[in-house]
């Protein structure tokens, strides 16, 4: 087992987290690094790693440094399940909505200046429709039920309280 801390280690936003076991990838979170425009931005664009080669993610929570990167993985690839509580499913549908609109406003402005500049306009990190995309993978599943992800890898959720629908993961791994 290899476990990579991407984001979320060494500052509070940004949660990436991925385990390699038994030769398949698991994400757990997704969230937006946040601070100043050009910086986050980049470290948002980009992943570390090939999306298309995530076989499943697991999210917590719905606060957006921890799912609001959801959108821009699936737009670049990934092609899995993301399990999450229902209340997290739900609250997900109107967080990412908004953080897309967020991220169209927020690029009209920064193309504003772009043309002034002379500059070619800069995409959004991701849309309304990145977002209906990203959507259709979430899978909802209830507080203490086990999930088998694949031979000898199962999880649960245990609620922790912190948001509506959040919760600890419990992995229960066989190598």
């Amino acid at each position: 087992m290899k476990i990579q801390f991407i984001g979320g280690a060494r500052t509070v936003t940004g949660s990436l987290h991925l385990l390699h076991i038994n030769e398949k990838k698991i994400l757990l979170e997704c969230g937006l690094f946040q601070g100043r425009r050009k910086d986050t931005f980049e470290k948002n664009k980009n992943f570390n790693f090939d999306p298309k080669e995530i076989d499943v993610m697991i999210l917590s929570h719905a606060h957006i440094d921890h799912s609001g990167n959801i959108p821009n993985l699936v737009s670049k690839g990934f092609d899995g399940l993301i399990y999450a509580t229902s209340a997290t499913v739900d609250l997900c549908q109107i967080m990412l909505r908004d953080s897309a609109h967020l991220q169209e406003k927020d690029i009209e402005w920064v193309n504003k200046k772009r043309v002034k500049k002379g500059e070619p306009p800069a995409e959004p990190l991701y849309t309304l429709d990145d977002v209906e995309k990203a959507m259709e993978h979430f899978v909802g599943v209830q507080y203490n039920k086990t999930i088998e992800l694949f031979d000898g890898i199962t999880f649960s959720f245990k609620d922790a309280g912190h948001i509506l629908g959040s919760a600890g993961v419990h992995l229960e791994i066989k190598e």
